[in-house]
């Protein structure tokens, strides 16, 4: 165990903090409270809504969040839940000044930034004391034009989650190559009643979108689909010749006898490819650290998850480079807020160490403060071993560029589809690709 936490400690580059302050209302940590009437305070954030975090937590939180900020009520109406919609929705009403604070993935960033919808945080952050606890590279990709957008909650890069005793009784390695990948998924299908591996190809599903930007990274050398320099100005990366790598491997999964992806699951996402895991219907697929907060799904879940999985690197394109998407979720605050002050002190609450902690030991994900990394609650022998899977992708993943990632994200997906329901072929997906990307860039919705 001590062996897991020196390789925790690398992946982050941090430095030896101690743990012994505990959070506590009213301290520095928190934010305290003053004397006035309570005001109102609104929180959206998916994980509450879905349940990647457990009922128990959200139970927790909301008795905890109580003594933290005295001097607010916070609404237990956590939003309409899939990031799509939270965005489309904030987007839309958040000049009202509800939500005061949302939670969103790293891609949600730029878009509210270039709509106003949210403000920096710099003063705020700044003068915290616990400002120093956060992991400098999780702060990085929330930071447009110099200025931090969003604290960071949640870090961790895409692996590959598969069925140890599946591999093993069919005497099959873990595929370290697209090729293998595809060969070994096709006779888990042929031998077992599962399918070999899970794609997620919803048009409009962060995971999927997630899913397609790991390849892309490996066919171009770790590097961006975009750049952006100066006052916001993009160039596109990719190729033809990239993209359709990217769209072949997709083509490849779910075409033959024995295909590798159930065809029935085209068009679908993380709603199928997280239960379908734990439920046996598929023994590998492209994964985040959230999915051990399915081990209360059942009995069967728990022993699938504990006893019989195992975690990798994505396999990686013959002569491509390694990497994976970098995640990092924030909480942010909405600009029209009518309380940022007290609404700083909820993102406080939120991103505190013991809070932070108890959030990502129940979902299984990696906090991006060092003290909260180093608390008790990571040492459980029952995750430790998950948490080190995941961080050990750490030196490999990429964060994507401050763009609009919304329209980008929908047109790769739906060349994936144009694909997978043999619609065009993956060069012409990816040339059609190539041109509606390029639209977007020139017409500037990027």
């Amino acid at each position: 165990m001590k062996r897991l936490f020196v390789l925790l400690l690398a992946s982050f580059m941090l430095a030896g903090i101690g743990t012994s302050l505990a959070f506590a209302s009213g301290s520095a940590e928190s934010g305290g409270g003053g004397g006035g009437g309570k005001v109102d305070l609104s929180f959206w954030n998916m994980p509450f809504v879905t349940q990647e975090v457990s009922p128990e937590y959200v139970n927790m939180w909301e008795q905890k969040v109580k003594q933290a900020l005295p001097n607010a009520t916070v609404d237990d109406y956590y939003g309409p839940g899939k990031y799509s919609e939270q965005r489309k929705t904030f987007l839309v009403q958040g000049k009202s000044g509800t939500p005061d604070v949302i939670e969103g993935l790293l891609e949600d960033v730029a878009v509210y930034v270039q709509k106003d919808s949210i403000v920096p945080l710099d003063s705020y952050f700044n003068s915290w004391n616990m400002s120093d606890e956060f992991v400098k590279s999780t702060l990085k990709p929330l930071t447009i034009n110099g200025k931090l957008y969003g604290i960071p909650y949640n870090t961790n890069a895409r692996a590959m989650v598969y069925r140890k005793d599946v591999l093993d009784k069919l005497g099959l390695p873990v595929p370290k190559t697209w090729t293998e990948l595809i060969k070994t998924a096709r006779t888990i299908t042929e031998k077992t009643d599962m399918h070999g591996l899970y794609l997620c190809t919803k048009v409009g599903g962060p995971r999927a979108a997630q899913e397609f930007i790991s390849w892309y990274f490996q066919v171009n050398g770790g590097k961006n689909m975009f750049t952006v320099t100066g006052d916001h100005q993009v160039t596109y990366n990719a190729t033809v010749d990239q993209l359709e790598k990217v769209l072949t491997l997709y083509d490849e999964a779910f075409k033959g006898d024995n295909p590798a992806v159930d065809p029935n699951e085209r068009g679908n996402g993380w709603e199928s490819e997280d239960p379908g895991y734990v439920n046996g219907q598929w023994a590998m697929a492209p994964m985040g650290p959230w999915l051990w907060g399915r081990r209360g799904d059942s009995a069967g879940a728990k022993d699938v998850l504990e006893n019989k999985t195992g975690i990798a690197s994505l396999p990686v394109i013959s002569g491509g480079t390694p990497a994976t998407y970098l995640e990092v979720k924030a909480i942010m605050m909405n600009s029209a807020s009518k309380n940022k002050d007290e609404a700083w002190k909820l993102i406080q609450f939120i991103t505190s160490k013991e809070m932070m902690a108890r959030w990502l030991v129940d979902s299984g994900g990696i906090p991006p403060r060092q003290d909260s990394l180093n608390m008790d609650l990571f040492q459980k022998s029952d995750i430790g071993w998950w948490i080190q899977g995941y961080a050990d992708q750490l030196s490999k993943a990429v964060a994507q560029a401050p763009i609009n990632w919304g329209p980008v994200s929908e047109a790769d997906l739906r060349a994936v589809n144009y694909v997978i329901y043999d619609k065009q072929s993956p060069r012409e997906a990816a040339q059609w690709l190539h041109d509606q990307v390029t639209s977007l860039l020139d017409s500037g919705e990027l």
